[in-house]
């Protein structure tokens, strides 16, 4: 016993001393004094092994081995270290003078060969961990120490399960246990029943692996072996939750990450988070299953776990993929498939490859799409997986019942769909999958109703509800309403149908809300808005069937009510919050010192690439190299910032009221006799409006078809894009172009204002709510053939009704102080144009050329009532969360901006496209103007198109004149448009401003 207690303080002084000199291991960036360091630690730690030998080296060796076992599942660094110190202990011994006799010699390789391969499980080399362990066998065998042997070969088993070896695995497990029990090892039996219900979990073998599981975890139990039945306990649960036993799963898994925790086994606790996890992503808690996954990929990274980590990377995606963040899941996806070729992880790479596929079908990317599940298909069929095999006929029906742009599917491939949705819930029933079979009867369900299959549909859609709602499986719980609600409409029941829709929104908007992030939410609602689509269809349609009188006003009343109900809906919840609700991470504020630090270089390095870049394009040639990697760069900032959300159980989820909708009878209160709001909406193919004026609502339908006006919008686009680049190039066509726009906005005028205009006659004043690509367009410059609409009318532009209404309330006071920054390094006259404006107001402060930074504007825009901003700007739609005005320090982007903290005030962009956006399903733009209006702001004036530098000087010097002099902002840029209008008749000049928010 003594020799053994020795033997144990030297193998931990020796791993301490490896420990230390873990600095050898120093990159090309350390100093010279780390170097020296790290070379005379690991100097020492080769001193303490030819020193250590006082005790017996066999005993230091084992004890060494126990180390390395005892750290497994807590420290697997330091498992890996012990392992690397008993390989210097038997070098060694192989140098010395006079060596151990063979035997021993023999036994302390064997034990070296075994702790290699559990440091190799460890660092996820499965392949190296199962040929060190059939080396430590070789060795215990011929050593005639069997037990010893078939010990080895219990940790083999989950390297084969991770290296796609099923049988082999199998085969492993069962003669080990055979042997164990025939040595009366039943502690050992354990170890490999926990391995065997393990392996049966990946393979998707659940029923196989509850009988294992339950053995393990009664054993190690009563044993006090408190890992081990942590362990059982999670592969109990996972197979328990698969099968549908839910409840107890979740309880199971409760008590397991409340044990790995109390023991102090952080690999079990990340774990433990990743399994409960899952359970939340079926259950559709998305919110707890995002965090789960980003707890547990968390932990993985911090032990080093390169297995695990990949795995729940791909699990993060996985819960990415069912929020609708497309882009996101398919670069997590990429990832995950080169690391689990890496690691030789086949049925991995499988199951990434299927998610992939169905998250290239979600783009409509279909033949892309198709390949991915062949290669997925062809793996799973050679592991004889049938819960692989189920998932790629279920993803298969996916496609074949998803059209691109959201129509209705052929009969052939609803058919086609139907068929594989069958064969997907058999293999799940053989598998014993029953959530799974679940999702099949759903897209069957589906696949019914494309082929007039009305109450079949309606009759397994019902069934499967029932089943659903049962166990609290939220999502496929709001598929199954959604598909009810569809199926009374084809049978032309229209009440039945509003009470599954509304039923469906309920519960899809307790999803929804409780999200982290803008970007989550406006994701999960863009793939979700069919019942609400479906609800404004009926008010339509109840509007048309109601007589005149009160009884139409109010049907009016409630078609406004549904279309503005999904419309700029995250916005409206961000902005009912109260400027500054938090959402996006103001660098080195949120997360540890690490992640602040990490954050904080990696916008600095992206600044100094925009400028690298913007350098390149003005000399006329850009490296695509230098672009790639600015792209790469905000993509990860974005997506560091969104795992920070993620982690942070206190973040913040939507409004509770965020539901309630438009006011109507308020808004028509809050309305002059001279107002009006106009709202548009398109259903099918036909675009109506909602006009509401202090005397009601009502409903102006079929104003013109939705394609004709997109048609007229590229056409009116084209006749701008002629002066992108100024009017010199085109100065002896320009009265020419003058009339071609002029047409293009009375044909424009003829589509969506005309049909309206008996509606507002006595109106002066109008707030208009585009849909779509209406939000491009100049109302001010649409053309009656006689004068532009902004001869007539103050107009602005709002995202909703609601947020009309908001703003509306918002009323500026008369604007007595103005901050104005003012770049001219890219934009000649900025610098003169923000001294101009500062200059009509008291107190007007200007921060022009190497004054206009980032942080002059931090520090000084919460104390103005304007804040002008003149630079040079640029709209990003390949990612419209780093669209940017550029000071002279940095670019204000999206992200940043919307994390200024402003008062009620007006921000003026003055500066090329800064109204622009990208939208979004339900109207959802993300461009500068929201990220403004997030920050504070209740006005924004913004450009649509790139402004001329010397014109708009004159135009805001207009503008601001009025406004000093006591205008509302609405009649500020009327007063504006029509001076300039006077000098240049092209609305390139005068109609590019808008204005956001209300008058």
């Amino acid at each position: 016993m003594a020799a053994a207690a020795a033997a144990l303080v030297w193998a931990e002084a020796l791993v301490q001393a490896r420990a230390d000199a873990a600095p050898a291991a120093t990159g090309p960036d350390a100093n010279e004094e780390d170097a020296a360091r790290g070379e005379a630690l690991a100097d020492g730690a080769a001193t303490l092994v030819q020193v250590s030998f006082e005790v017996p080296p066999l005993a230091l060796a084992w004890a060494l081995k126990d180390i390395c076992y005892g750290a497994w599942s807590s420290q697997p660094q330091r498992s890996a270290l012990a392992a690397d110190v008993l390989c210097d202990v038997a070098r060694t011994l192989a140098l010395r003078s006079s060596p151990l006799d063979d035997a021993e010699s023999a036994e302390i390789d064997a034990l070296a060969d075994w702790t290699q391969g559990i440091a190799a499980l460890t660092q996820g080399r499965m392949a190296d961990a199962a040929a060190a362990l059939d080396a430590a066998a070789d060795r215990f065998g011929q050593l005639h120490q069997q037990h010893h042997a078939v010990q080895t070969q219990v940790p083999k088993i989950m390297a084969l399960a991770m290296l796609g070896q099923h049988a082999a695995a199998v085969d492993c497990a069962q003669r080990t246990q055979l042997a164990l029990l025939a040595m009366k090892d039943s502690l050992g039996a354990a170890k490999v029943s926990l391995n065997l219900a393990g392996l049966h979990v990946r393979h998707g073998d659940f029923a196989a692996a509850v009988v294992p599981a339950r053995e393990a975890a009664v054993l190690f139990a009563r044993a006090g072996k408190h890992e081990h039945s942590v362990m059982a306990d999670i592969n109990l649960a996972a197979a328990l939750t698969s099968l549908g036993e839910l409840d107890e799963g979740a309880r199971i898994y409760a008590r397991a990450a409340m044990r790995a925790q109390h023991h102090t086994l952080p690999v079990l606790q990340a774990l433990a988070a990743e399994s409960i996890a899952l359970l939340d992503l079926v259950r559709g808690r998305y919110r707890d299953a995002l965090a789960g996954f980003e707890r547990a990929r968390q932990g993985y990274e911090a032990l080093a776990m390169p297995q695990h980590l990949a795995i729940a990377e791909k699990q993060l995606a996985d819960a990415y993929l069912e929020v609708r963040l497309l882009p996101e899941a398919l670069a997590l996806l990429d990832q995950s498939l080169l690391k689990f070729e890496a690691l030789n992880m086949p049925d991995d790479q499988a199951a990434a490859l299927v998610q992939r596929g169905r998250a290239l079908a979600m783009q409509g990317q279909s033949k892309t799409a198709a390949l991915a599940l062949a290669a997925a298909a062809e793996v799973f069929a050679a592991q004889g997986s049938a819960a692989g095999s189920a998932a790629v006929a279920l993803a298969r029906a996916e496609l074949a019942l998803a059209v691109p742009g959201g129509g209705q599917s052929s009969s052939a491939s609803a058919a086609e769909a139907e068929a594989l949705a069958t064969q997907a819930a058999a293999r799940f029933a053989e598998a014993g999958l029953v959530e799974g079979g679940w999702r099949a009867d759903v897209v069957r369900a589906h696949a019914m109703l494309a082929t007039a299959r009305t109450q079949a549909a309606r009759d397994l859609f019902a069934a499967t509800l029932a089943r659903v709602h049962e166990l609290q499986l939220v999502s496929l719980e709001v598929q199954c309403l959604t598909g009810l609600g569809l199926a009374a409409l084809a049978l032309d029941e229209p009440e039945p149908a509003a009470r599954a829709f509304n039923l469906s929104i309920e519960l899809f908007e307790a999803q929804r809300q409780a999200l982290p992030g803008d970007d989550v939410r406006a994701a999960f609602l863009t793939d979700h808005l069919r019942p609400y689509q479906e609800l404004l269809r009926l008010a339509l349609r109840r509007h048309s069937e109601a007589r005149s009188g009160a009884h139409n006003e109010d049907t009016a009343a409630q078609v406004l009510v549904q279309l503005d109900r999904f419309r700029a809906r995250v916005l409206g919840e961000r902005l009912m919050q109260g400027a500054h609700s938090p959402d996006g991470l103001d660098p080195g504020s949120h997360g540890g010192d690490d992640e602040a630090v990490a954050m904080r270089s990696l916008r600095e390095r992206l600044n100094w690439l925009y400028r690298r870049v913007q350098r390149e394009q003005q000399e006329g040639e850009t490296a695509q190299s230098w672009v790639d990697e600015m792209r790469r760069a905000e993509r990860d900032l974005l997506e560091m910032a969104r795992r920070q959300r993620l982690a942070d159980a206190t973040a913040p989820g939507s409004a509770a009221n965020a539901d309630e909708g438009i006011d109507v009878a308020a808004l028509v209160a809050s309305l002059s006799p001279g107002d009006a709001l106009v709202e548009y909406g398109v259903i099918d193919d036909e675009l109506f409006a909602c006009v509401v004026t202090s005397r009601g609502a009502c409903v102006q339908r079929h104003l013109a078809s939705w394609q004709e006006v997109l048609t007229a919008i590229r056409a009116a686009r084209f006749q701008v894009e002629t002066l992108r680049h100024g009017a010199l190039p085109v100065q002896r066509h320009l009265a020419l172009l003058t009339v071609r726009m002029q047409l293009s906005m009375q044909r424009l005028h003829a589509l969506v204002w005309a049909p309206l205009a008996a509606r507002l006659v006595a109106c002066t004043r109008v707030v208009v709510v585009p849909h779509a690509q209406l939000g491009a367009l100049p109302f001010a410059a649409l053309h009656d053939g006689k004068q532009p609409l902004a001869l007539d009318l103050q107009l602005a532009v709002a995202p909703s009704a609601r947020l009309a209404h908001l703003g509306l309330m918002q009323a500026l006071t008369t604007p007595r102080s103005l901050l104005a920054i003012g770049d001219s390094s890219h934009l000649e006259h900025a610098a003169s144009e923000a001294r101009a404006v500062a200059a009509l107001f008291s107190p007007g402060m200007a921060c022009v050329d190497a004054q206009a930074t980032m942080q002059s504007l931090r520090e000084q825009a919460s104390r103005f009532d304007v804040i002008h901003l003149a630079c040079h700007a640029q709209f990003r739609d390949d990612n419209p969360m780093f669209s940017a005005l550029h000071l002279a320090d940095a670019a204000l982007t999206v992200e940043l901006a919307q994390q200024l903290k402003l008062r009620a005030a007006l921000v003026v962009l003055s500066a090329c496209e800064t109204g622009r956006a990208e939208l979004g399903s339900g109207d959802e733009a993300q461009g500068l103007v929201r990220a403004f209006m997030v920050a504070g702001a209740s006005r924004v004036l913004a450009a649509l198109w790139p402004v001329d530098d010397a014109v708009t000087l004159a135009f805001m010097t207009v503008f601001y004149g009025a406004l000093a002099a006591g205008s509302a902002p609405a009649a500020a840029l009327r007063a504006a448009q029509i001076s300039v209008m006077r000098e240049h008749s092209h609305p390139f000049y005068w109609a590019g401003f808008v204005l956001h928010g209300g008058w």
